[in-house]
């Protein structure tokens, strides 16, 4: 009896746990996207001043002091986009883990679904039994009578 009381206080218990991290690997996954288009701006942003570098170092037009410059550019560039991938990475190596949590979560809430559901039978099936044996006995004692 006292187990049909524990187990439905447990198993919201568990639900609650489920849609705590549900929302966490939510914003994990919004984290992730957001960390990545960082990381895509800054390629897009390499490239085409590269694109540019590129157009008038052919053009001839370039003097030591833009060449410098421009490398400058590239080195603090290269240095930012190197931080932003480290940072995705870490990004998606925490959503990886919340993601094999929430798994978790959702296992341990099934289980006590199933223990609860079997609880609930159990108490059932004794309880007809119980009154299947109550009947059986004012059947047998009015026969006697």
């Amino acid at each position: 009896m006292r187990r049909n009381r524990t187990l439905p206080k447990i198993l919201k218990l568990k639900d609650n746990r489920k849609k705590e991290l549900e929302i966490e690997v939510k914003k994990a996954a919004d984290r992730v996207d957001e960390e990545e288009s960082r990381l895509r701006e800054l390629e897009k942003r390499y490239t085409d001043t590269l694109r540019i570098f590129d157009e008038k170092q052919s053009g001839g037009g370039m003097d030591a002091k833009d060449i410098t410059s421009y490398y400058n550019f590239f080195s603090r560039i290269n240095v930012m986009i190197d931080e932003q991938r480290r940072i995705h990475s870490r990004c998606r190596d925490e959503l990886r883990m919340l993601k094999d949590t929430l798994v978790t979560a959702h296992r341990d809430k099934k289980m006590f679904e199933i223990l609860n559901d079997r609880a609930v039978r159990g108490e059932t099936r004794e309880r007809e039994v119980s009154e299947r044996k109550e009947t059986d006995f004012f059947t047998l004692t009015r026969k006697l009578r």
